[in-house]
């Protein structure tokens, strides 16, 4: 193959890898009042559950994780948490939206240092970089004409953001910020399209929230609803790219190019049955994986969640 072309196809690989829209689980209260002759029952009052997609012209898939109801039946505060995908288009409206409607003092960029490079985020006014590589860079990538090599490519970076040192060190970095960053201000992570990366640190971060899977998995699963017009673009790419290198575009093919696009349950179940496998659970991967202590992960929830009812 021709040098150059291959470089193209795996550039517009690399610019596509690691990125149901329905409200969480609903807390129920219903009120009774009591008279000597009859007895009156009120409507039911409902918590809402739910994130805010966060409108950017050049972020697709921005969220602020506020309003989310763990399910101690405490509320994530608004405007503190927000996950994205990359923030190297942003306008200026957009920065100004994020700085100052979300309050983002800290933004947390998990991709890898070529990426980084050339796709630089935005400097935003007043909001601190900090650089944590889940993974240092990407290896070769594997033959997409081969059935379910999408599949098997996703799930082998889900286990190694888990299990390797470096993936480790990169989300005790967020958490790290976390924990120090002001009670009025939002710290953003992201990565490439804020599906996997970012996902991953979002499942540990609700994780310890007091979140459970069924909760987490619900907010997981949105990046295929928000990601729908980008991946879009993103397929048309690699189609392009494959067929500039001579290549056949099979149906395999663009199985595998929608595989690495979207986000499934069964990459999810890859990570936490990575963590069940070397920890045991969530709790002990949060404090042997993670080195969080009971006092940081009480802080977290006291700063980041709303008192329990």
């Amino acid at each position: 193959m021709n040098k150059r072309i291959s470089t193209l196809v795996t550039a517009l690989l690399l610019t596509t890898t690691l990125g149901w829209q329905q409200p969480l689980l609903s807390v129920t209260a219903a009120a009774k009042t009591k008279t000597t002759q009859t007895t009156k029952k009120t409507k039911a009052k409902t918590v809402k559950s739910q994130s805010t997609h966060i409108k950017l012209q050049g972020a697709s898939n921005a969220r602020d994780l506020g309003g989310y109801v763990n399910q101690k039946g405490q509320k994530i505060k608004v405007h503190r948490l927000i996950r994205s995908n990359s923030l190297s288009t942003l306008s200026k409206s957009d920065q100004k939206k994020l700085v100052k409607t979300y309050h983002v003092a800290t933004d947390v960029d998990l991709r890898t240092v070529i990426e980084q490079q050339k796709s630089p985020d935005v400097k935003m006014s007043g909001v601190k970089l900090v650089k944590a590589n889940v993974f240092k860079s990407f290896g070769a990538f594997p033959d997409f004409s081969k059935k379910d090599a999408g599949d098997k490519m996703m799930k082998k970076s889900y286990h190694d953001a888990i299990t390797t040192a470096q993936g480790r060190k990169a989300y005790k970095s967020l958490f790290h910020q976390l924990l120090k960053n002001p009670k009025n201000k939002a710290v953003l992570w992201h990565c490439s399209a804020g599906k996997d990366r970012a996902g991953m640190g979002t499942v540990l971060v609700l994780s310890a929230l007091n979140f459970n899977k069924k909760a987490i998995a619900k907010d997981y699963l949105k990046s295929n609803t928000y990601l729908v017009d980008t991946n879009k673009e993103n397929l048309a790419k690699q189609e392009a790219g494959w067929k500039a290198a001579g290549k056949d575009l099979t149906p395999t093919v663009i199985s595998n190019f929608k595989a690495q696009n979207g986000v499934k349950m069964t990459y999810l179940n890859t990570m936490y049955k990575a963590v069940n496998t070397k920890y045991g659970n969530m709790d002990n991967f949060l404090h042997k994986g993670l080195g969080l202590s009971n006092k940081q992960l009480k802080q977290l929830q006291a700063n980041y969640l709303t008192p329990a009812k």
